[in-house]
């Protein structure tokens, strides 16, 4: 069977979908909470009460000065782990709050 021009696949109809109705940024955003737990851990998790994606940088709020401290010293690690688990590179930043 081949493809027409015309056809698309799923996920493609979907990325235009959410990019037309400036939706793809709280995609990405829910997409990153799902995995939020799997990146930092589960003793982080319970010190994170927002998080919040907005023009390619991550905003991460944090209830512990300790866990603050120590999330600013691994931003990168985060990002590098993030980037794994998210096949596009959605985000350049992670700031800590």
């Amino acid at each position: 069977m081949n493809k027409s021009n015309t056809e698309w696949h799923i996920q493609e109809a979907f990325l235009q979908m959410l990019e037309e109705n400036q939706l793809k940024e709280k995609y990405v955003e829910h997409k990153i909470y799902a995995i939020w737990g799997e990146v930092i851990g589960n003793h982080i998790l319970k010190h994170t009460t927002k998080l919040r994606l907005k023009n390619k940088k991550l905003y991460v709020y944090i209830n512990s000065p300790i866990v603050k401290n120590e999330l600013r010293m691994l931003r990168s690690e985060i990002l590098e782990k993030i980037h794994l688990k998210i096949e596009k590179k959605y985000i350049n930043d992670v700031i800590i709050r």
